[in-house]
């Protein structure tokens, strides 16, 4: 049992691995959760993160743990991703 167990360990930690989302992915999700709390729609804030490409106006902070990521504003955390999902705080 100890060793399957630490097969299903290792296989899960290396899925999470390859499914964490990236900095663009955190992005997007952020700029479209302050659109639909605006009163816009969902695509508009995807589309916005998407333009803006590496020029960011809100200085975010990325943060890479391999197994799970996060976006910080002024050491608050705003988003956190894991197995290519988003929550966001905002």
């Amino acid at each position: 049992m100890g060793r399957l167990g630490l097969i299903l360990i290792t296989v899960a930690a290396t899925a999470m691995a390859f499914t964490n989302p990236n900095q663009q992915t955190h992005r997007q999700a952020l700029y479209a959760a302050l659109a639909t709390e605006h009163g816009a729609s969902q695509s508009v804030g995807q589309w916005a993160g998407s333009m803006l490409g590496d020029l960011d106006p809100v200085p975010y902070q990325y943060h890479n743990y391999l197994l799970f990521s996060t976006m910080t504003l002024k050491d608050k955390t705003v988003s956190v991703g894991a197995v290519n999902r988003i929550w966001s705080s905002q």
